[in-house]
């Protein structure tokens, strides 16, 4: 999909026997019958293209149990199901997870006692967690007046629950639901458990997208069949997922027609870019892509299996090193503790080294009794310390040491019986002049002497996956080509697409890396040059203060000089930049061509999709 200009009459087709006034009333008209559809792993943004934000609420459902569940918490197949809020803690003994992620915290620690935090060159003082453990452990809650946001359910105990509901719930209440996150660490959360089937799945998503459509926007479901829709989608994605999701809206939910659209292509739109590489740090998945002409580069896809809910595990860590007041915490059962997490994450957490010492704050929360209590703690270097976990990822080793790092599977490893045209039937039916597909090149790799900075990063490309393209060439062109490939993978050491964004002895790279491992996949030099001159930084986790700041000074210390780093945030909320990016491109006169209608989709399934993505199926 290129980017055009957006119409300045209509969003849509217009007759030309239409008045400019007429043609200018046409445009909101339009807009308001578009429904953009972000689905995150812990919030869903969903909202109407001419809407100036999107509504935020909680991507999660809770069905009641019906079965005496005091009963029968012994039996695995009835006890309740409930997906975590935050990733669950590595299934190690307490005193071995503690002690090696005390182990970390010292490595940590030291390094920020050599940070210079002015112009005079001193250093950091950092205050130790005994002394802040002192003043915590005499810390008594006192109580409060409930605050004025605080509204009661009035409901009593309703059947189904929905965002701030669920968020309320502590372990006593929640063992009387089936909670179900659709959405986990970016991908559907298909799973062995209760509702974990890939047609459960999508009913939790379809409940929940009802719910916010009739009970926040006032659509009723007979009023989708008038209205379109764009789901922003993962740009590492499962090809049947995307498949299902359009079922969901065209056949199940009514929509009259709709199409897709990448995360990190959306957020370039949001932002104003025509290129860029996309930091989408999520609740509980990073994203990196590298965009150029709205096309997301195929080999400079990454997501790795860690966000801010992993930051939030930490922070926990370290406030129950220092005394933490709230001793009865426990995220892993109550839905509202985890969400005291978040909170306290996004209130005190930074990346400002020149702030240091004990600093003395306040939060309040709602006992299980009821009563509202307000509690003060000192905290030092515990603020800073959680959000470091994106570059030292050995502390992130709590919510798990082997993480899964996922690039975009070839059409062989995602083979669907639909998709009767997939890649792999392309590759044996592609003409190539009568030579054999593995035995030629179909780009031309250009030889001679480089610049050295042009060479240095040279260096950081990794070996390219091989994908398709169905080409005529002449035998000499052939000829070139294939020497000059068999030249590059001698140079090149063979690794898979995943292996580069894992250190040695297996432990995931850090944020920083990440990003330079991303963009070094990128062909050219040219590329990867404009790809560190505009790295955005988009998703909820990404609100960290002084985050950009950081990441642009670590990665400026490992790449070669005089290549220009610029990290940076959309002046908006960081975690609606894609959703904001969809509304735009929803209207632009080149968004006729994309859209999919409830005929297509039943007549021609994939093929119709693979021929209108903005993206390479």
């Amino acid at each position: 999909c290129r980017r055009s200009r957006a119409s300045s009459t209509s969003s849509g087709r217009v007759s030309h026997s239409q008045t400019p006034n007429q043609q200018q009333q046409q445009q909101p008209l339009e807009a308001l019958k578009i429904i953009i559809i972000h689905p995150g792993s812990q919030h869903l943004r969903i909202g109407r293209a001419a809407d100036l934000n999107p509504l935020t609420l909680l991507h999660a459902v809770a069905y009641r149990c019906h079965n005496d569940s005091d009963a029968d918490d012994d039996d695995d197949d009835l006890a309740p199901h409930h997906d975590a809020l935050l990733p669950p803690l590595e299934n190690l003994n307490a005193s071995k997870l503690q002690a090696e992620f005390e182990e970390q915290r010292l490595v940590v620690s030291r390094m920020l006692q050599h940070c210079i935090v002015d112009e005079q060159n001193r250093l950091r003082v950092a205050t130790p967690p005994q002394q802040l453990a002192h003043f915590n452990r005499s810390s008594v809650a006192e109580q409060v007046a409930p605050p004025l946001s605080a509204d009661d359910d009035e409901d009593g105990d309703p059947d189904v629950l929905y965002d701030e509901q669920i968020l309320r719930l502590n372990a006593a209440e929640a063992r009387h639901y089936d909670i179900h996150f659709p959405v986990q660490r970016g991908e559907l959360n298909v799973h062995g458990g209760k509702g974990g089937s890939l047609q459960a799945t999508l009913s939790h998503l379809e409940r929940i997208w009802t719910h916010a459509l009739e009970q926040r926007l006032g659509i009723s479901r007979r009023e989708l069949s008038t209205h379109s829709a764009v789901l922003v989608v993962n740009d590492v994605y499962v090809r049947r997922h995307l498949r299902e999701q359009m079922t969901l809206l065209l056949q199940r939910m009514g929509f009259q027609r709709c199409f897709l659209v990448q995360d990190s292509v959306a957020s370039t739109y949001g932002a104003g870019l025509g290129y860029g590489c996309v930091v989408d740090i999520g609740a509980q998945k990073t994203s990196i892509a590298c965009i150029e002409d709205g096309i997301s580069q195929l080999d400079a896809r990454v997501r790795l299996n860690y966000g801010g809910g992993d930051i939030d595990q930490v922070l926990l860590m370290l406030l129950r090193k220092c005394g933490f007041p709230y001793r009865e915490c426990c995220v892993e059962e109550s839905y509202a503790d985890a969400h005291l997490l978040e909170e306290l994450k996004q209130r005190f957490c930074h990346l400002h080294a020149n702030v240091c010492g004990a600093q003395e704050q306040q939060f309040t929360l709602r006992s299980e009794m009821g009563k509202w209590l307000r509690y003060t703690l000192q905290m030092g270097d515990e603020v800073i310390m959680a959000p470091l976990s994106l570059f030292h990822t050995e502390l992130l080793n709590i919510t798990g040491k082997t993480r899964a790092v996922h690039t975009q599977q070839t059409a062989q490893e995602q083979y669907d019986c639909e998709d009767c045209f997939d890649a792999e039937y392309l590759k044996e039916t592609g003409r190539r002049n009568g030579v054999r597909t593995g035995d030629l090149s179909i780009l031309p790799i250009k030889s001679g002497p480089q610049p050295q900075q042009q060479q240095q990063l040279a260096n950081i490309t990794a070996n390219d996956d091989d994908d398709l393209i169905v080409v005529d060439q002449d035998d000499n062109t052939v000829s070139s080509n294939s020497n000059s490939q068999q030249q590059q993978q001698q140079q090149l050491p063979t690794k898979s697409s995943s292996s580069w964004f894992y250190n040695v002895g297996g432990q995931v790279v850090p944020l920083d890396q990440a990003i330079i491992r991303a963009i070094g996949r990128c062909l050219s030099y040219e590329t990867r040059r404009k790809m560190f001159g505009a790295i955005l930084l988009v998703g909820s986790s990404a609100k960290l203060r002084g985050l950009a700041a950081w990441l642009e000074q670590r990665i400026s210390q490992q790449v070669p000089p005089g290549v220009e780093v610029n990290v940076f945030t959309k002046g908006m909320d960081v975690g609606m930049v894609a959703w904001k990016g969809a509304a735009i491109m929803s209207v632009l006169e080149s968004a006729r061509e994309l859209w999919i209608t409830q005929r297509e989709w039943q007549r021609y399934g994939l093929r119709i999709l693979r021929e209108r993505s903005p993206f390479l199926w």
